[in-house]
């Protein structure tokens, strides 16, 4: 795998155009990135927005080849392939698509955000507060990132809850003028890894859904 830093060089188009649609409009984000792997065929990697102190965007990207040259963009690209050992203990931050599968009366099962799912329900209660309605979706949010199942899955455990950073509505639009809605979590916290060959398959797939939205990379570090 290779982990890359990638920052629009502010002259090019591509700068103007992500600067004028803002952070949370992901999709042409995801769509300029392709740029930098227009020799593949399906995607093969997961990228993490973030703004500079100028409010620039600038990426990171794990992907299975290299990224291209391409003059929008400046890259450093390193290999990335972490040697982990059971039981070893790592910082890291994800942003995911935390989402729960609710099965309705008639039988139909859909997925809804596990946040929205919770703030619908709060909102029912007669007594409710803007002060429990946080503390509820926050609740929401960590019952879907401790859950024990998910955990073994990702090969890790958690030493505690991770800290909640920022929770973001995502609205955008694709060429074709389908509209894509979705919200993102951003975790950051400890974690211990069980089984590194399980965490490492998992990483290179991505964490939870909307990892062509700019969910799902896993940044680590060795603590």
């Amino acid at each position: 795998m290779y982990l890359s830093k990638v920052r629009v060089n502010t002259n090019h188009t591509t700068a103007r155009y992500l600067l004028e649609l803002g952070a949370h409009n992901v999709y042409p984000a995801h769509q300029a990135l392709w740029q930098l792997f227009r020799d593949e065929t399906s995607r093969t990697f997961l990228f993490r927005e973030e703004l500079t102190a100028s409010g620039m965007s600038e990426f990171y990207v794990l992907s299975k080849v290299a990224p291209i040259e391409h003059d929008a963009f400046t890259v450093q690209t390193k290999d990335f392939n972490p040697e982990l050992k059971a039981q070893q203990r790592l910082s890291f931050r994800l942003r995911v698509n935390p989402t729960i599968c609710i099965t309705n009366s008639a039988g139909l099962s859909r997925r809804h955000d596990v946040l929205m799912h919770a703030k619908k329900n709060h909102l029912g209660r007669a007594s409710a507060s803007s002060t429990e309605l946080e503390m509820s979706m926050h609740e929401a949010a960590h019952q879907w990132v401790g859950n024990d199942k998910r955990l073994q899955q990702w090969g890790v455990s958690l030493d505690a809850l991770p800290e909640i950073v920022r929770y973001t509505q995502h609205r955008s639009m694709k060429r074709s003028g389908t509209k894509v809605q979705f919200s993102s979590v951003d975790f950051q916290g400890i974690l211990t890894v069980n089984d590194p060959v399980a965490f490492m398959a998992q990483y290179e797939k991505g964490f939870g859904r909307a990892k062509a939205m700019g969910c799902g990379l896993m940044l680590i570090r060795k603590i």
